[in-house]
């Protein structure tokens, strides 16, 4: 009998960084980059904390620990690092402290184990009601914030182009201005070709 996995923060983190650098750093792919940059730049704690089950520093930190040091084969770094990473998780408590001797050590991506589908959007309805990370089917009848396989936080949803996360209820991105989906897309195409009179109408109210 085949058992499904329930995703974790490492998976999480394998999404944001796949589709973080194909979508604004494609480069990465072939160059690599440092520590420092996966710490402070592309899987920064400000970021990521929404999106993990347990969102405090410290599980943050270990997160970045298991996948720095190779687990599930997400990432290939020097050895002294991956080592070092290894010893810290055989501690009580594993910090990034720990490696940071290490911080302008090269890491790699392995493209063949990143996940970079884009979710698909929250309020769209799905035949077998199932949550649009995993795929695990949703219970009837119940309003629901988390999904109760993954974990991950079914009110969010995050930009296809720039990874920004969005509210629900969001139809534009704050940071790249992009439709948070296709309605939104056509909606800001229009605008940008002469303000259709709905959007207009809807300015005068916000005014």
């Amino acid at each position: 009998m085949t058992t499904t996995r329930s995703l974790d923060d490492l998976d999480r983190f394998a999404f944001r960084l796949g589709r973080l650098v194909k979508q604004q750093y494609p480069q990465l792919m072939t160059q690599g980059f440092t520590l420092i940059d996966l710490e402070e730049r592309l899987l920064p704690y400000r970021d990521t904390r929404r999106e993990m089950a347990d969102s405090s520093p410290m599980a943050w930190e270990h997160t970045m620990l298991r996948l720095i040091a190779g687990e599930r084969g997400i990432l290939t770094c020097e050895e002294p690092l991956r080592g070092a990473c290894v010893q810290a998780l055989t501690m009580a408590s594993p910090t990034l402290g720990m490696v940071r001797m290490w911080s302008t050590s090269v890491l790699t991506l392995n493209a063949s184990e990143l996940a970079t589908e884009a979710p698909r959007p929250v309020g769209r309805a799905h035949a077998d009601n199932g949550c649009r990370f995993c795929g695990g089917r949703l219970p009837d009848g119940r309003a629901l914030t988390f999904c109760p396989h993954c974990g991950l936080d079914l009110t969010k949803r995050q930009c296809a182009a720039c990874s920004t996360e969005l509210e629900a209820n969001w139809r534009f991105c704050v940071t790249c201005g992009r439709g948070a989906d296709a309605q939104t897309d056509a909606y800001a195409e229009a605008y940008a070709a002469g303000a259709p009179p709905l959007l207009e109408a809807q300015a005068g109210r916000a005014a």
